[in-house]
């Protein structure tokens, strides 16, 4: 029996391919919780909802949403925490500027800013969100934990705010 071994080098050559292409998929990093959960806001349509799971979420910079109909909802005011201890930019947590919006059943915590901001947007639902600075009461503390400003048909039920340096909700600026 004779064995040939011309094949061998091609063989050996295509399986070298195979694991370098594999290695190199491997080495493309996924998206962060951050910038996945940015993405879903930017790309949103009306009618989706968003879900953010149980767990602290640490993020670094504001987020925003910008179109109309959404849903964000957690697991849980004390399960779904998005952590802005180590933001670095913006000056909210969550900025919203769109009508017929709903955030329920999830925390934000220690933001450089306002906590959840709602600007210039009709019939917005805020049920059961937490907003907090973990350090406690202090005048480094964001100045609102929920401020809808210059928006009409607001409902915030079952919210909580705690160590805002100005108010914990205000509405001031808003009606109905």
């Amino acid at each position: 029996m004779q064995v040939c071994f011309c094949r061998v080098p091609t063989i050996l050559v295509f399986m070298i391919s195979i694991t370098s292409c594999e290695q190199k998929q491997a080495d493309i990093p996924s998206l962060s919780f951050e910038e996945n959960l940015q993405q879903q806001l930017i790309d949103a349509e009306s009618g989706d909802v968003i879900e953010i799971p149980a767990g602290v979420h640490r993020l670094t910079r504001s987020l925003s949403l910008n179109v109309s109909g959404v849903t964000i909802k957690g697991a849980g005011i004390n399960s779904s925490i998005l952590s802005f201890k180590n933001q670095q930019q913006g000056a909210e947590g969550l900025l919203v500027s769109a009508d017929n919006f709903t955030i329920q059943d999830l925390a934000i915590e220690d933001t450089t800013g306002d906590a959840l901001k709602v600007n210039e947007s009709n019939n917005v639902v805020i049920r059961n969100v937490r907003t907090e600075w973990t350090n406690g009461p202090a005048t480094t503390n964001g100045a609102y934990g929920i401020y809808p400003v210059q928006s009409t048909n607001i409902l915030i039920d079952g919210a909580v705010a705690i160590g805002a340096s100005d108010a914990g909700i205000y509405v001031g600026q808003s009606s109905q």
